[in-house]
């Protein structure tokens, strides 16, 4: 009995070395790449610029307006003179994702900004109101 369980255990340890020496070594073959042979480049001779002289810088368009419609934009223009407030007043405007001008004319920052509606210019003119900024809204006809 003692023969039969050492020669099976022998079998099983020689079946394992096999499976594990099979394992472990990759089957890899390394193959030569050709690469293929490229043409040399012909040198290009540089050349000088061509410089285009228009005879106008107008341009006339033909458009015809009467199929387009009006619109109705409200625009928003604040005076300020301090630098603390026009930093306030892009603060806020950034947080509510609006679109804004600002010009500064001399001492007078002035910004402005375009609401296509009544609802949302009066939403942000009471915003502004509540920080007592000087907020003047006009309502703008326009063809597009």
């Amino acid at each position: 009995m003692k023969i039969l369980i050492w020669i099976l255990s022998f079998l099983i340890l020689f079946i394992l070395g096999y499976v594990y020496v099979k394992i472990s070594a990759p089957e890899v073959e390394f193959k030569p790449v050709k690469e293929a042979v490229k043409p040399l480049k012909k040198e290009i001779s540089l050349k000088k610029p061509e410089i285009y002289n228009f005879p106008a810088r107008i341009l006339y368009m033909k458009i015809d307006f009467r199929t387009y419609k009006n619109i109705i934009l409200y625009k928003l223009a604040l005076n300020v003179n301090d630098r603390y407030a026009v930093f306030n007043i892009k603060a806020i405007l950034d947080n509510y994702g609006l679109i804004y001008s600002l010009l500064e004319e001399k001492k007078e920052i002035k910004i402005y900004i375009l609401f296509k509606s009544l609802a949302e210019a009066e939403k942000i003119l009471n915003l502004f109101k509540e920080y007592n900024f000087n907020v003047k809204i006009e309502k703008i006809k326009k063809r597009i």
